[in-house]
């Protein structure tokens, strides 16, 4: 508990600009943990568990259009309609 915990601090310390990157040297490192069973030494997963906690919900809208029509960039935004900016869903 508390390795999957360090690790969502650390999400949290970088989403909110407090850190660049992070990294946590935790054991166990939880790779071997599935959504239901632990495995090996892995209760948690907690990579996994970080990238959960790290989703956003709402569409990059400001970022879809700084790179709209460069055929350099591939944008792809996973979010959950309806929330905030409203935007990113073909009517």
């Amino acid at each position: 508990m508390l390795a999957a915990g360090a690790a969502v601090a650390a999400t949290d310390a970088v989403i909110e600009g407090r850190y660049d990157n992070a990294f946590c040297s935790v054991r166990p490192p939880g790779h071997h943990a599935e959504s239901v069973r632990a495995m090996g030494f892995c209760f948690f997963n907690n990579v996994a568990i970080a990238a959960r906690h790290a989703l956003d919900v709402h569409h990059g809208n400001g970022t879809e259009a700084a790179f709209s029509g460069d055929p350099r960039v591939l944008m792809c935004s996973i979010f959950q309609h309806p929330f905030y900016p409203f935007t990113g869903v073909d009517n």
